[in-house]
């Protein structure tokens, strides 16, 4: 039973024949299929892939601050700076904003 499933999920078939062995092959059909397989690999990008462009603020964002050479800690003053506004907001909505001309009770 394991035979079977060895042989059934083998990587084999994943693994393209050898170019170079194609003048072994006898036989038109074969021929072909070798064919075409050259084909195949003569579309395919040569060369390293470009590095994509950030797109989004986010992606922008940690281009700039976070990735590679740029890396600092500007993140994380913004961090500071952002939940210090965001909690002063919320504290002046709730508390500040009624004892703004009136004398505390």
């Amino acid at each position: 039973m394991s035979a079977i499933f060895r042989r059934a999920y083998t990587t084999k078939s994943l693994i393209p024949p050898n170019i170079a062995a194609a003048t072994k092959l006898t036989g038109s059909s074969k021929d072909a299929q070798i064919g075409q397989l050259v084909n195949f690999y003569k579309k395919l990008p040569k060369g390293n892939m470009e590095a994509p462009k950030p797109s989004g603020p986010w992606g922008r964002y940690k281009a700039r601050y976070i990735d590679g050479e740029n890396a600092s800690v500007t993140p994380l003053l913004h961090l500071i700076f952002g939940v210090f506004v965001i909690g002063y907001t919320i504290d002046y909505q709730f508390h500040l904003k009624h004892h703004k001309n009136v004398e505390h009770h």
